[in-house]
């Protein structure tokens, strides 16, 4: 009979044991949804902020690429190193790209439908690519 008893008992305290953890478990669960749907609404109150906004509009508007792209039309009276000079490249870039140049193309006789291209690196003011437009002549 004490057997029986203890037994039953035994079952008793396991279903026990289990509500307790199945309570625990949705408090906890509920607990933690709450607490994310609150870090959720902060987040998006502060992304919504209009300080904020105008903040991360004005430091992105002043940030400037690195590389600028230019595309220079050659004009009448334009020699190649004032071409260059323009864009405040060092004496010694200038005479590099002169006599790679030179070797192919003369550089005395440019032409003003002639389009020079290049990128400039504004860091430190260097030309990381550089195209010499060569017209065709026409018959």
């Amino acid at each position: 009979m004490i057997n029986k008893l203890k037994s039953k008992l035994k079952v008793k305290n396991e279903i026990l044991a289990l509500i307790i953890l199945i309570i625990i478990t949705l408090f906890s669960t509920t607990y933690h949804n709450y607490t994310k749907s609150k870090i959720y609404e902060n987040h998006k109150e502060f992304i919504q902020n209009i300080y904020l906004k105008k903040t991360i509009n004005h430091i992105l508007s002043k940030i400037e690429p690195r590389f600028k792209k230019v595309s220079h039309k050659v004009q009448e009276g334009e020699t190649f190193n004032n071409i260059l000079g323009e864009y405040n490249l060092s004496k010694k870039d200038i005479s590099t790209i002169n006599n790679k140049i030179s070797k192919k193309v003369n550089l005395n006789k440019l032409n003003t439908k002639q389009v020079i291209q290049f990128s400039l690196d504004k860091t430190n003011n260097k030309i990381s690519e550089f195209s010499f437009g060569v017209p065709c002549s026409s018959r």
